[in-house]
Parts: C-alpha cells; structure tokens; sequence
C-alpha cells in the first residue's frame, strides 16, 4: 500500500508547488507588469529556487498554459447535462475566454507576445497537454457528431482557426488597443468562426 501512494503524494505536492508559482507570478505581473517581472522575483515570491521554477516551466512565457488550464477547468465545471448545443458551448467558452483576458488584458497580451517570441515555450507547450485545445476539440467533435457542426472540417484545425484567431486580436495584430469597443470585436470574431467570410449559416 506504502509504495502506491508515495508517488500520489509526490504528484499532489508538484501540483502544488506548480499552482503557487502560478499564483505568485500572476500577482507579480498584476501589479508591475509582465515584462518588468524577473523569474528570480517570481521564484522569491514563491519561495522555490530557480530549479525548481524551471522544472515546471522552461521559460516566463510558459506560464500562459498553465493560464489555458485554469481557464479551461473552470469552464468545463460549468458543463451540465443536458448539454446546450455546441454552438452556444462555444460561444460560451469564448466569452469566458474573452472576459478572462479582458480582466487581465495588459499582462496577457505582453505574455502571449513573448510567448510566440520564445521557441521553447511553444515546443514545450505543443509537447503538453493541451486542455484548452481538448475542451474545444471535444466540443466540435460532439457538435459534429450531432450534426450541429459541419462533418467536412477537421476539428483540430477548427480549434486552431479559433485559437490563433484570439491569439491575433489580442496581441493587437488586428486592431490597435481601443479601436473598436470589446463587444464589436468580439462580434466581428463570432461571426468569422461561425459564417466565415460567405456570411452562410453555421
């Protein structure tokens, strides 16, 4: 018995310390800015050294997908039988994305920057699990198997059509901060992903 639950305890104690190094660095870029916060400082403030930060996370920017997971978690919790349709799922995983990132806009546009900036922190991530990709894909595939989605798109490229785009519009490829108010953008982004530039019905 003894032997099975060493490496249980072990899993929920990195767990642990992954969450609070999380926590710190949020509170750290909350209140300076992402850019102005050193890994040493986060590593202070969790009280870990920086082997172990990197044992966690191999760069700053790493940190956005522990960011995916939280988000995704949350959202997922709110999924309740019997199910809406996949439509309205997501468009509800994107507003809560969307009311998220707009919570935290500054920091979170400077972290997906230097996130697509820094090689490592996309091999690592791709290497990950990805469950904010998984939650969508999931959603798609039962969209699709209900026939409420079109059979002929792939969905992992659906989900990477989504996620890019988001990706896009916040580190402010598409508009320049404060050039259209956040319910036309996130208008004009629902209506790409659902009706492409046809303007057909999903």
């Amino acid at each position: 018995m003894i032997p099975s639950e060493v490496p249980s305890r072990r899993a929920r104690k990195k767990e642990r310390t992954r969450q609070e190094i999380f926590s710190a660095a949020m509170e750290l870029f909350a209140a300076r800015g992402f850019d102005a916060v050193t890994i040493e400082a986060i590593c202070e403030a969790a009280d870990v050294a920086r082997a172990t930060f990197f044992l966690h996370f191999p760069t700053k920017a790493s940190l956005l997908h522990e960011w995916n997971c939280q988000v995704a978690a949350d959202f997922a919790a709110t999924l309740e039988e019997p199910r809406a349709s996949a439509i309205d799922e997501l468009r509800g995983l994107i507003e809560h994305i969307s009311g998220r990132l707009r919570a935290q806009a500054d920091v979170m546009a400077a972290m997906l920057r230097e996130f697509f900036a820094t090689p490592e922190a996309v091999v690592a991530a791709r290497s990950a699990a990805q469950d904010l990709h998984a939650l969508f894909e999931s959603i798609i595939r039962r969209g699709q198997a209900r026939g409420e989605l079109r059979r002929t798109v792939e969905p992992r490229l659906a989900v990477a059509v989504v996620l890019s785009t988001s990706a896009a519009i916040l580190s402010g490829q598409v508009w320049k901060p404060g050039e259209l108010p956040p319910e036309q953008v996130q208008a004009q982004f629902f209506e790409v992903v659902f009706h492409g530039l046809t303007g057909e019905s999903t």
